[in-house]
């Protein structure tokens, strides 16, 4: 189990960003730390040390029906 670090976040948020074409907006950010905060399960892929690449899950055992 590793808790993820404030530069990760970051790292996440910027790399999501570039993904969406939304770069380094304040909105992208804030939007990336709250999927952050309800994942159960993050998995983080580097290359020479850089963040090339990640995953967030989120496992329900139940669902709303509506």
């Amino acid at each position: 189990s590793h808790t993820i670090t404030q530069e990760e976040m970051r790292e996440i948020a910027h790399l999501a960003g570039i993904g969406f074409g939304q770069g380094d907006s304040p909105a992208m950010f804030d939007d990336t730390l709250s999927h952050i905060s309800d994942s159960d399960t993050i998995m983080l892929a580097r290359h020479e040390g850089q963040l090339a690449g990640f995953s967030m899950a989120k496992r329900y055992l139940w669902r709303i029906s509506y």
